[in-house]
């Protein structure tokens, strides 16, 4: 069936940076697959064990211990301060999406510094100033709504470990005193709060939108004090007006998957592979929406944007006439038989059903890597090499790939998928530069039919032309 969809640890350390071990890839530039920072190889034998690792969650979640990490009330480079940190995509103030740590101070870049190659240049009296965001050899980091693929650590002058986000060094503000404070925002036209992809955190628009005629407010639900029994939370009929009341997009991470987006009940929300994004089309009516309820809005609704961009939220009109909410748009929906927070039951159902990322791509399933070591760099090197050959005795699986058009499993111009059993070829030859794969092995063909140039694929691959897989890919051999 078609669908559209390291070196050794010593010596990188001495190369100055650390990239930290990724898993469980998505299929936007915001997902969580093994990238590498620019310029830089990826690494294919991460250490088993390095300094530092990374979690999905929050510290809470975690049981991370009192009075440690974020939650340390004496200086940050103590050793109690330096065992975690969290890493959460929020909002705080006006600024969405943006960066906060596990007590909720928001985390700021700096233009002075650089991040490829990653190189803090606030030493002295502006470390003072700004607390870089240090962690400790053995340290973790728990990610929340923040990809795997953009974190790192790079080695400061004084020999500390600092946190990274897409290769930029973060930051405390000195004059932050309280959480969800950006007093640190513009200071000098030099620092800004970062945003989950390490770029610079800006307003987000709020107020009426003439154009959808919703209203966008940065924030969650709770902290703009919403009316019990409304909007997510209401327990009756989601078509009810007062369930349209409001609808919350907030950016985190749920069963093993990061980033998601879920609702303000803690829902995770999802997308389908038979609708479109351009233009903007649900293709799920009738007994479909029963079971995947669509998030419905009406004139005046409240969207309540919280580390979900504001620009990729919008509404499309469904087939009854009613309005769908959109994220990069993706109509989105919830999943019926997700009873409890924090569910992702509707993941991989029908190889349709995705949990939905904050720009709208597909969460993919995480891929089987761990935790692992570290290794130089700004961004996570994988834990494995990707496997593939030119043929041998290998007896093929009959699961399914998702072939994304960027490297590291993003989906810049697109996906394809396609799922056994058997010899599958897709509508037209796909220019794939990385491949996800469930279930494996299977042979990946540049002719239609399983014909011509063949390779095969017994791992994911975040970039196939490494492996010496140039051509697109017109044809997927499965078992069975």
């Amino acid at each position: 069936m078609i669908r559209t969809r390291l070196a050794g640890f010593a010596a990188l350390l001495a190369a100055g940076s650390i990239a930290l071990t990724a898993c469980g890839p998505t299929s936007d530039n915001g997902g969580s697959a093994p990238a590498t920072t620019a310029g830089q190889p990826a690494t294919s034998a991460a250490a088993p064990a390095g300094p530092v690792s990374l979690t999905n969650g929050t510290a809470q979640q975690n049981n991370a211990p009192a009075d440690t990490g974020d939650f340390f009330q004496g200086p940050s480079d103590s050793p109690a301060a330096m065992r975690w940190v969290e890493l959460t995509a929020g909002s705080a103030g006006d600024l969405n999406p943006v960066v906060v740590n596990g007590a909720g101070f928001t985390l700021y870049r700096f233009d002075k510094d650089t991040a490829s190659p990653s190189k803090s240049n606030c030493d002295g009296d502006c470390a003072t100033t700004w607390p870089p965001v240090v962690v400790r050899p053995g340290a973790k980091i728990f990610v929340n709504g923040v990809a795997k693929s953009r974190v790192g650590v790079v080695r400061r002058d004084d020999g500390n470990l600092q946190v990274t986000i897409g290769g930029w060094p973060v930051y405390k503000f000195s004059k932050d005193t309280a959480p969800g404070q950006t007093n640190g925002q513009g200071v000098g036209g030099t620092w800004f709060g970062v945003t989950p992809d390490g770029t610079k955190a800006g307003q987000s628009p709020q107020g009426q939108d003439g154009t959808t005629g919703l209203d966008y407010s940065t924030g969650t639900a709770a902290q703009h004090h919403a009316p019990p029994n409304t909007g997510d939370n209401y327990k009756g009929p989601r078509t009810d007006p007062a369930a349209m009341k409001w609808v919350q997009l907030t950016a985190g991470s749920a069963g093993g998957l990061n980033p998601i987006v879920h609702d303000g009940a803690g829902f995770t929300l999802y997308r389908f592979d038979k609708d479109t994004a351009h233009p903007s089309m649900s293709n799920c009516n009738g007994d479909c929406a029963k079971t995947w309820p669509p998030v419905l809005v009406h004139q005046g609704t409240r969207i309540f944007v919280n580390g979900v961009p504001t620009a990729q939220v919008g509404i499309v009109k469904r087939a009854d006439g009613s309005r769908q909410v959109t994220i990069g748009g993706w109509p989105v929906y919830r999943f019926s038989k997700d009873t409890a927070p924090g569910q992702t039951n509707g993941e991989g159902v029908g190889g349709t059903w995705f949990a939905v990322s904050p720009k709208g791509g597909k969460v993919l399933p995480p891929v089987a890597q761990g935790d692992g070591g570290t290794a130089p760099g700004g961004a996570p090197a994988t834990s494995a090499a990707p496997t593939a050959s030119t043929g041998g005795s290998v007896t093929l699986g009959n699961g399914s790939v998702i072939l994304d058009s960027g490297k590291n499993l993003t989906e810049p111009s697109g996906s394809v998928g396609a799922s056994g059993p058997g010899c599958q070829t897709l509508a037209q030859p796909f220019a794939a530069l990385s491949i996800q794969l469930s279930g494996g092995p299977v042979k990946i063909w540049t002719g239609p039919d399983c014909t011509g140039t063949s390779k095969v694929i017994t791992a994911s691959v975040n970039d196939l032309t490494a492996v010496g897989f140039t051509q697109p890919v017109a044809s997927v051999r499965f078992g069975g």
